[in-house]
């Protein structure tokens, strides 16, 4: 493989003023790994080969996808909670039909939320918390999405320079 030498490469500045993408937005990018192309420099400082820096409109695009792919994965999540929810409700139901029973597993665990945040992430965690943390997740992520796309959207590419050579 051949290495880029440092005239090759362009500063993250560099790059958001020639493609008129905010600094910070491009920054997400490459840290998310949207940016295959970025190059880390030894003190960890992002760099773009000059001939690949993204246009504007690539990087719009990638982060419409990206916000989206997160909108999908919350959908899914809330589409699991809804069984989960579905299962409390059927032991809910039996209890009352059957109350010398045992009560359901479902209905016992929901609501059971560890002290501990730390064991809450691990092992032996009810479905639903752990559905409940992976929506948390994915709003967190559809809201850096939604608000650098907004970002990228506002800054129209204005910023970026007209190659004048």
């Amino acid at each position: 493989m051949r290495t880029v030498s440092e005239s090759d490469l362009a500063k993250v500045s560099e790059a958001a003023e020639l493609c008129g993408m905010p600094i910070d937005v491009l920054k997400m990018m490459a840290a998310d790994g949207l940016l295959p192309q970025v190059v880390r420099g030894k003190a960890g400082h992002v760099y773009f080969p000059r001939s690949a820096i993204p246009t504007w409109t690539e990087c719009v695009e990638l982060l419409r996808e990206q916000r989206d792919r997160h909108l999908r994965r919350a959908a899914s999540a809330l589409r699991r909670l809804d069984t989960e929810l579905e299962a409390v409700r059927n032991d809910i139901t039996e209890a009352r039909e059957y109350p010398h029973q045992t009560l359901g597993i479902d209905l016992m665990s929901f609501g059971h939320w560890p002290h501990d945040r730390m064991a809450s992430t691990l092992r032996g965690q009810p479905l639903i918390t752990g559905v409940l943390e992976q929506f948390t997740t994915e709003r967190i992520a559809i809201t850096r999405y939604h608000d650098a796309y907004l970002d990228a959207l506002a800054s129209e590419g204005r910023q970026a320079r007209e190659d004048t050579l």
